[in-house]
């Protein structure tokens, strides 16, 4: 049996041993927020600066605890190839996007799935042209963006409407190179997505022949690098968390929204308005099945037709730990 001596002098090494442990932990911690603060940096790709926009207006880019640095893409293309080659971290894209990320071998995974009412993304003919249906399209030339959310809601429209795909001919071009091919008749018609699908709608007085609201299953996918996901888990949580605030405000306040969203980006007002009134977006707490079935859906077509060169399991590149919590 111990004696009351050895008793307090055994209580008093536990006392010393759990303070310099408290304090050691306190350090650590202390440690820990300022190299999360100096030398954490996240990179982030955003699509003509729309993801910037949103966390501005919300308020949602104070007191971040990590640096962002933003790289600027039109499109969603060249946002992989850039997470590809290590210089992004993270970035907003569409499934259909990441499919073809995923067959160049890509190193990247989904970790966040957005759900979308509304038309996203159209096909555009000349107002004034004969086009008024998509049968009308059979031999004629659609301007795509290969790979593209504009690319599978052709595919899957085409389909919907018995015209046969090879009687349609695509043509790869950018954004811009589109537009202005559609407006002086080179081109048929332009698969695109928002704004440049409001854009063509309200300043060029396309025609809407159909949208992704009616026919396309499209899944919007918060994309990041392995490496990241291994180096950088805690901030890409913390910026998912920080994004889905941000939308719930935008839908909550869709004048200011749309204000900031033209101001940050140079997309004019009414178009901004345009796009905040008619689409919804619900950023979702964390990946779903149903989320990963569509993608599948879009993976297995693009394989059917020869896009790309084998079937994918898409399911593998879902990464189900992110978990967004309400504030």
């Amino acid at each position: 049996m111990s004696s009351p001596l050895s008793a307090s002098l055994f209580a008093r090494i536990a006392l010393v041993v759990f303070v310099v442990a408290l304090v050691a932990a306190g350090v650590g911690w202390l440690g820990l927020r300022g190299r999360r603060s100096d030398q954490i940096v996240l990179h982030v790709g955003d699509q003509r600066g729309s993801t910037r926009a949103i966390l501005e207006a919300a308020g949602e880019l104070k007191d971040v605890p990590y640096k962002i640095e933003w790289s600027l893409f039109p499109v969603g293309a060249p946002l992989v190839e850039a997470m590809k080659a290590g210089a992004v971290d993270f970035g907003f894209v569409g499934s259909s996007t990441m499919t073809f990320g995923l067959a160049a071998g890509a190193p990247i995974k989904a970790i966040n799935v957005w759900r979308m009412d509304g038309p996203g993304s159209g096909i555009l003919v000349a107002g004034g042209g004969p086009i008024h249906t998509l049968a009308d399209l059979t031999g004629r030339t659609v301007a795509v963006v290969r790979g593209s959310p504009g690319h599978l809601l052709v595919v899957e429209a085409l389909k919907q409407a018995g015209v046969p795909l090879a009687g349609v001919h695509l043509v790869n071009l950018s954004a811009g190179d589109a537009k202005a091919a559609l407006s002086r008749g080179a081109v048929d018609a332009w698969a695109i997505w928002d704004p440049y699908l409001a854009i063509g709608e309200q300043q060029d007085h396309d025609r809407v022949l159909i949208t992704s609201a009616q026919v396309a299953h499209e899944v919007e996918c918060g994309v990041a690098s392995d490496a990241a996901i291994a180096a950088k888990h805690p901030e890409l949580l913390d910026f998912l968390t920080r994004f889905r605030q941000a939308n719930l405000w935008a839908q909550a306040h869709p004048e200011q929204a749309a204000v900031v969203y033209a101001r940050e980006t140079g997309v004019p007002l009414a178009i901004a308005q345009l796009m905040r009134r008619r689409m919804r977006v619900d950023v979702l707490p964390q990946v779903t099945d149903e989320a990963i079935a569509l993608h599948q859906r879009a993976a297995d077509t693009y394989a059917e037709i020869g896009l790309i060169p084998k079937p994918l399991d898409v399911a593998k590149v879902y990464d189900r730990s992110f978990v967004i919590k309400t504030r």
